[in-house]
């Protein structure tokens, strides 16, 4: 067979309405950085592009904002067919993938498209690809065969239904002798989540046997770019929040000759997240007039251009005086792109209930003050702290 190339993209999710300093500010971070990944792809020469689900941020949202992202994504693929390149298109987590939105641009009859919302066998001669998207967990669970269950006992039968239905899937593949690459957006049990497993315990998942007859594996879901032998998961090519702060964003591309694939990650130029985590002398530091000129030379460059929070711990006198206002002011001033929140842990002088406490404290400070109380380690409250901030941005997406 001929060397294939191919893109494997995942989860840009375009979206109007992240924190930001408008309402689409974050929206054209992400169609600027996928206008550089479509320009990287035809520069690679790739004959063919995974998109492997999660194109959008919300899937019920009015016809308005719709309009505007279904228009982005529909523009991304047009300049990649219009080089002649193939792009195969999963949907994905039903929260922020629509199917009638992907149900719009079929009907667009886009030229070389190929949009999947359900299972099914697409043969390219070179290769085939069996596509399996994100599933409805909520409508599959009012089906009557999972009625009384406890929530273990539908994560194990959904589990294994999909190992059963991807197994008849690759048995409905052509011939033996080509390449058959799985799409899908869903969670592989080896990967990396970036967080606790008793969070995901409940979610059916990918298992080795489920994938273990592909010689390609192109998934979507979880924003952390990895492999897993020949299991690999693209991350996001833009970043999302502040779960991904210390994510490399981008793509991958993987070239297949006979059954043998190599693939190579291309990072991408995405906004960067910044978390500042200032002590009670850096806060007084910061107080002092005299101090200020330093403490900003200091983070001008590690805020630049940067998705910036504040984290600090001083006491309650010295938190009297701190102006939050002029410190994001001045971060501002140094070129921060958005200051997303300023939070303090307090030391206060007083012992106070808990319940004043917890009334006084932001959600992601009440989170990390329980964390603590409950003897959990930093590292632990750290990730707890993201995924936290990342559902009051709207909703998590691993």
């Amino acid at each position: 067979m001929r060397i294939v190339k191919m893109a494997h993209v995942a989860d840009a999710h375009w979206g109007l309405n992240y924190p930001g300093p408008n309402p689409s500010s974050r929206f054209e971070d992400i169609s600027r950085t996928m206008d550089w990944v479509a320009d990287k792809i035809i520069a690679e020469r790739c004959q063919y592009v995974l998109f492997s689900g999660d194109a959008f941020k919300d899937s019920n949202v009015m016809i308005n904002r719709a309009s505007v992202e279904i228009k982005a994504f529909v523009t991304w693929i047009r300049k990649l067919t219009a080089h002649g390149i193939k792009v195969v298109i999963i949907s994905g987590t039903p929260s922020h993938d629509s199917v009638a939105a992907y149900e719009i641009i079929k009907e667009m009859d886009l030229k070389n498209t190929y949009i999947y919302t359900h299972p099914g066998i697409i043969d390219f001669s070179d290769f085939e690809v069996v596509c399996f998207p994100g599933l409805n967990r909520s409508s599959i669970l009012t089906q009557e065969e999972y009625r009384g269950l406890q929530p273990h006992e539908v994560h194990q039968e959904m589990t294994s239904k999909i190992a059963i239905a991807l197994k008849g899937l690759r048995a409905q593949c052509s011939c033996s002798e080509t390449p058959v690459v799985l799409m899908s957006h869903m969670t592989y049990a080896q990967a990396d989540t970036g967080f606790s497993d008793l969070l995901m315990q409940h979610e059916p998942v990918l298992t080795d046997e489920s994938v273990s007859e592909f010689d390609l594996v192109a998934l979507g879901h979880i924003h952390r770019p990895q492999q897993v032998r020949n299991v690999f998961y693209s991350g996001s090519p833009e970043r999302l929040s502040f779960n991904d702060e210390s994510v490399k964003a981008g793509f991958y591309v993987h070239q297949l000759e006979d059954k043998k694939v190599q693939s190579r990650f291309i990072e991408t130029p995405a906004r960067k997240f910044v978390t500042l985590d200032l002590t009670e002398k850096e806060i007084s530091d910061f107080v002092e007039y005299d101090a200020m000129a330093d403490w900003v030379q200091d983070t001008a460059e590690k805020v630049a251009d940067s998705v910036v929070r504040v984290r600090y711990s001083c006491s309650e006198d010295l938190n009297k005086r701190f102006n939050k206002k002029a410190m994001e002011r001045v971060l501002v001033s140094v070129g921060a792109h958005f200051i997303h929140a300023i939070e303090g842990e307090i030391q206060r002088t007083d012992r106070q209930r808990s319940e004043e406490v917890t009334e006084s404290l932001t959600p992601v400070m009440a989170m990390a003050v329980w964390a603590q109380q409950q003897s959990i380690s930093p590292e632990e409250i750290s990730e707890l702290s993201g995924m936290t901030e990342t559902l009051l941005a709207g909703g998590m997406e691993v």
